[in-house]
């Protein structure tokens, strides 16, 4: 649970963790973009980037709140952060099980919507 709250300072495992997944993330997005909307590429790509990118924003925030938030106010804080990174994963679980998948809502945006009439 500590390395958990306190991932910027748990040790060197946890760092090469951050900077690997630098590299899940530079394969699985361009892998759930290029991949066919329900095919199972494109299902395990978004499966992958449900858990990169949660565990690669949350050490990346304890690096944040080491630097600029005051001792004091740290624990409450990396908390908050916990509870952000729970709530990211199980929405973004959510989204590439349930939903169009991670890669699919990103092409929803870039998509042209049905006129209206």
């Amino acid at each position: 649970m500590n390395s958990f709250l306190f991932a910027d300072s748990a040790g060197p495992k946890v760092q090469r963790l951050y900077h690997q997944s630098h590299y899940v993330l530079a394969g699985l997005i361009p892998a759930t973009l290029v991949s066919e909307k329900s095919s199972i590429p494109a299902k395990l790509s978004d499966i992958g980037l449900a858990a990169a990118i949660p565990v690669h924003s949350h050490i990346a925030m304890n690096y944040v709140v080491s630097d600029y938030i005051p001792k004091s106010a740290q624990f409450p804080v990396r908390a908050g952060v916990a509870g952000l990174t729970g709530v990211m994963f199980l929405g973004l679980l959510k989204t590439a099980v349930l939903g169009p998948g991670i890669g699919g809502a990103i092409k929803e945006l870039w998509s042209s919507s049905p006129s209206k009439k």
